[in-house]
């Protein structure tokens, strides 16, 4: 059964005119009698009783059962609809230094779902920048070289990793590794369980940067050409 076929059958039922519907939907008269019989077909009974006479229409009691039932499957359609768009569209924004984007990311992703990256947005930033577009809201999440200010308003937690070195063996400085977040885009349980994707995948992102944390880091292979932290 089409969804479309039981939204010109709505329309109809409303309008009580073929050639309405047509102009309503802009498609011919012809396609709204097809959409008609497939519906008829899939039922098994007859839903229109046609006037041609007067180029009106009435709904059979059938047709009035299959009404009532159709607005309740067409508006949980369009509410999946709607709810699927306003996922698709949101996206985490995650803030990452240079250097954390070409030695550490790519061990953290290892451990992230396909899922995770159809709403992620990587924006390149440094760890003096990290507050302030985490309080403008430009970024949902920061992972960076170096230390990000205390904040009320933010959750911060340093990532244990090893030392980089160029393929030379020189070791390039020590440094912080951070990851933080706004307290109020923090994925509670009652967060994921209620579908908030950005929280979700907040959530999804800090439990691969733990398991990254405590084994991968330490696999990261030696760069020949590292970026200054």
């Amino acid at each position: 059964m089409r969804i479309q076929d039981l939204k010109y059958y709505l329309s109809l039922s409303e309008l009580g005119n073929f050639s309405q519907v047509s102009k309503k939907f802009s498609v011919s008269q012809p396609t709204i009698s097809l959409a008609m019989q497939r519906l008829e077909k899939e039922m098994k009974t007859e839903l229109i009783w046609r006037d041609p006479g007067h180029k009106k229409i009435a709904l059979t009691h059938s047709g009035r059962i299959l009404a009532e039932h159709a607005r309740v499957m067409v508006n949980e359609y369009d509410q999946a609809e709607e709810e699927i768009q306003k996922e698709a569209e949101q996206k985490l924004v995650l803030g990452l230094s240079e250097v954390v984007d070409l030695a550490y990311f790519p061990a953290i992703k290892e451990h992230l779902s396909e899922h995770f990256f159809v709403h992620l947005k990587k924006k390149s930033i440094s760890a003096s920048e990290a507050v302030f577009l985490l309080k403008e809201k430009k970024i949902d999440a920061a992972l960076v070289a170096g230390e990000i200010d205390e904040s009320d308003f933010l959750v911060i937690e340093e990532v244990k990793h090893p030392a980089l070195q160029h393929t030379i063996g020189s070791s390039l400085p020590d440094f912080t590794l951070s990851f933080a977040y706004r307290k109020e885009a923090g994925a509670d349980d009652t967060a994921v369980r209620n579908g908030d994707t950005l929280s979700a995948i907040l959530s999804e992102l800090g439990q691969a940067v733990s398991v990254a944390e405590g084994s991968d880091f330490a696999l990261i292979s030696k760069t020949e050409r590292m970026p200054k932290v």
